[in-house]
């Protein structure tokens, strides 16, 4: 049996975003992509993570980057375009024995024909995309 998978679809982690971390598919958009990065942290998948980010903003990542316990992901909205997308979310993870939320509005790129991320934007863009 498996478990159920961290990014909060509620289907088993091998049916979900387990399949993007063993690069047995490679997330079709946005969301499922900043899902799928979200599972990388919560299960230290450190190289899935330097796969799926730009390589114009990827910075030097370390094991010691991912020893955050995160508990839960809610995909607030999205907003798909052809060569760049826009997800925010809340992920919520444990601090100094209390819970805490990183609130973010996430940015994607088509690079190489491939979905991957870009960094976080100061707000939610109001021109099209």
């Amino acid at each position: 049996m498996s478990t159920s998978c961290p990014c909060g679809t509620g289907k088993p982690m091998d049916q979900c975003c387990g399949l993007y971390l063993s690069g047995k598919a490679y997330p079709n958009n946005a969301e499922l992509l900043m899902r799928s990065r979200y599972s990388a942290y919560a299960t230290g998948n450190l190289p899935y993570l330097i796969k799926s980010w730009h390589p114009d903003t990827c910075p030097d990542l370390n094991s010691d980057d991912l020893r955050t316990l995160w508990l839960r992901l809610e995909v607030l909205q999205s907003k798909k375009g052809l060569k760049k997308s826009i997800v925010e979310f809340k992920a919520w993870f444990a601090a100094e024995e209390s819970e805490r939320v990183l609130h973010e509005i996430s940015l994607f790129k088509l690079y190489k024909k491939r979905w991957v991320y870009v960094g976080p934007l100061e707000q939610w863009p109001s021109s099209h995309m």
